[in-house]
C-alpha cells in the first residue's frame, strides 16, 4: 500500500514540499511565477498542517526522496531536485528547456 507521500506524487504531475517560511522555497515559488507555471504545481506546505501529520509525510518524503529538505521538487511521478537544481537551471539558461522536457511548459 502506497503511503500518502507517494499518493501525492504520483496523483500531482508537479508537486513541490515546502514550509511557507522556507527562503529556498520563495526562491522555487519565484522561478516558477517567471514561467507562469506556479499554478501547475501542487504546493504541500508542511508548516500549514497539523504538526504530527507533517512529521510523518516528511519521514515519508524523506524516504523517497533521500534527504530532509524543503523544497523538494517532482516532476511527472520522480525527484526533479531542490531550488539547487532551479538555480543551476537557472544560471544555465536552462530552466525554459527543462520545464518544457517535463511538460510543464
Amino acid at each position: 500500500m502506497a503511503n500518502k507521500a507517494e499518493e501525492l506524487v504520483s496523483k500531482n504531475k508537479y508537486l513541490m514540499l515546502s514550509k511557507s517560511w522556507c527562503p529556498d522555497c520563495h526562491y522555487a515559488i519565484a522561478v516558477f511565477k517567471k514561467y507562469g507555471v506556479l499554478n501547475k504545481v501542487e504546493l504541500v506546505e508542511l508548516d500549514k498542517m497539523d504538526p504530527k501529520a507533517a512529521f510523518e509525510l516528511e519521514k515519508e518524503f524523506t524516504a523517497i526522496s533521500g534527504r530532509k529538505w524543503v523544497p523538494t521538487i517532482f516532476f511527472n511521478g520522480k525527484k526533479f531536485g531542490t531550488e539547487q537544481d532551479l538555480a543551476k537551471l537557472e544560471s544555465l539558461d536552462s530552466t525554459e528547456k527543462a520545464f518544457k522536457e517535463a511538460g510543464l511548459l
